[in-house]
């Protein structure tokens, strides 16, 4: 029985290693339009073809709160025109807040979005728009439009 485990594990380690070695990772900046916060963000982009998995984490700048998001997203290449990239793609993820005044939530969130990136060659800026809503939201401000900035190394 041992045995079969460690072939198994092995054998999904040898699927997995290459992989890990085609991920990028990414820096991100933008800003939250609703809410008119700025944010700071870094990622991973797995690119299994037209298909991309993007884990990215996002941290709110503002003085009065802390709050962030840790979104898990798939992307889809809608094609390749020379160095562009167009991408769409839809996720879920966590909303992390606490104020100031002891208070703390975590949400469960889905997200839709879609951009362009651009294949440079060695580093890939891209922009993207992502609107997102909170599963469980109930009150007026459980949605968001993200506009993104980003560079993937």
């Amino acid at each position: 029985m041992k045995s079969l485990r460690l072939l198994s594990f092995s054998a999904l380690l040898l699927v997995l290693t290459p992989a890990l070695f085609a991920a990028e990772f990414g820096v991100r900046g933008g800003r939250y339009s609703e809410s008119e916060q700025d944010f700071v963000g870094a990622e991973m982009l797995f690119d299994l073809g037209a298909v991309n998995i993007n884990p990215n984490l996002e941290y709110v700048l503002d003085d009065e709160i802390t709050a962030g998001t840790a979104n898990l997203d798939v992307t889809f290449d809608v094609g390749q025109f020379a160095r562009v990239r167009p991408f769409l793609g839809a996720g879920v993820g966590l909303q992390y807040v606490d104020d100031d005044f002891g208070d703390n939530t975590t949400e469960p969130l889905f997200n839709v979005l879609g951009g362009v990136a651009f294949d440079l060659d060695f580093i890939k800026p891209y922009a993207q728009v992502k609107y997102f809503r909170l599963i469980e939201g109930d009150n007026g401000n459980d949605d968001e439009l993200a506009l993104t900035v980003g560079l993937r190394f």
